[in-house]
């Protein structure tokens, strides 16, 4: 990530096992994709290499739903903005990790999110 643009503008909350969004990809619905951390602006996931091919840098992710019963349940508009990892291999456990950015979310949802963060933030301070 070489560019301004694709640098992170927000700090992000590393989240443990049982975080995770559903959404739909070019007509694909995926469910329950772990994501690894998560901003206001957007969140980290991991898909199986073998889907890596529909997740090209620009790919709108629709319906997208956070899901973790602490965090807001409204669908969000995302994009993914960067993937890494995405070469094929022998092995059908690999994954991908997908950037992803929040272009659109309910005004409620986003201030629930910004306050669970700040929550998680200090927590993980402590």
């Amino acid at each position: 990530m070489s560019q301004a643009s694709d640098r992170r503008d927000s700090h992000r909350i590393f989240l443990r096992p049982g975080f995770g969004i559903s959404f739909t990809l070019k007509g694909y619905a995926y469910h329950d994709v772990r994501i690894t951390n998560l901003s206001p602006a957007g969140c980290f996931a991991l898909v199986g290499v073998r889907a890596a091919r529909l997740f090209e840098r620009g790919a709108l992710l629709e319906g997208l739903l956070l899901l973790h019963p602490e965090l807001p349940k409204a669908p969000i508009l995302a994009t993914v903005v960067y993937v890494l990892g995405a070469r094929p291999s022998g092995d059908p456990l690999s994954m991908t990790g997908i950037g992803i950015q929040f272009l659109g979310m309910d005004e409620g949802a986003q201030r629930a999110l910004d306050t669970w963060l700040c929550a998680a933030k200090i927590a993980q301070q402590a």
